[in-house]
């Protein structure tokens, strides 16, 4: 009975991994590994449309890290985006960087890549069923942000618009209910209260911020 139970358990785990790696709540489709794309040089356009006869895509693959690679069409390594979360969006390629917890458009000449950061209405965009609250919004003097929560869940993102990074940051509470999300920065609250965003265990060393949900 035990075995059984463990293995419910492990099953549910993989599936809540699966699930959340593919971003809970968005309309965008994470593209995958082994998903092929293609970029079209005078357009500038992204696609996940494959033209069969046409050998200018590039396959989605396992790279350093969290990190991916993409490889063209004879196998050899084309570019990577740093990103842990990559869509097509308005016909350009988006990522989406944990430490860095801001969105990139990535910038492909068809000899080198690079990211342009999204600005917060260009990210505003993205997530229109989200509260975009930038760091810079957070009080100087409390570290605190105030937010009122009405009557239905409220999903949250907090927008990097500093050049901070934030590898290992958490949400933390100890009176406010909260979904929280392996992409960091996002979070849906249920009820009010208090939510901490810090690095566990260096709280006093390093930046961190509380939303006040009210």
């Amino acid at each position: 009975m035990k075995k059984i139970f463990l293995c419910f358990l492990l099953m549910f785990g993989m599936i809540n991994i699966s699930w959340a790696e593919n971003f809970p709540n968005m309309k965008y489709k994470n593209i995958g590994l082994k998903d092929k794309i293609s970029y079209n040089v005078q357009t500038n356009v992204w696609s996940k449309k494959i033209d069969k006869k046409n050998k200018n895509y590039f396959v989605k693959v396992k790279g350093f890290g969290n990190f991916y690679d993409y490889l063209d069409a004879d196998k050899n390594f084309a570019f990577t985006t740093d990103c842990e979360y990559e869509f097509i969006y308005n016909d350009s390629l988006i990522g989406f960087s944990n430490r860095d917890m801001k969105f990139y458009e990535i910038i492909y000449s068809g000899n080198s890549v690079g990211k342009r950061a999204l600005t917060k209405e260009e990210t505003e965009a993205l997530l229109p069923d989200y509260k975009v609250v930038s760091l810079s919004d957070f009080s100087a003097k409390t570290n605190a942000f105030k937010i009122k929560k009405g009557i239905a869940p409220l999903k949250i993102f907090i927008f990097n618009d500093t050049e901070n990074p934030f590898d290992n940051y958490l949400f933390t509470s100890g009176n406010s209910k909260f979904e929280q999300y392996d992409l960091r920065g996002f979070i849906t609250v249920q009820t009010p209260g208090m939510i901490q965003f810090s690095k566990a265990g260096e709280q006093s060393l390093k930046l961190w911020y509380v939303l006040l949900i009210r």
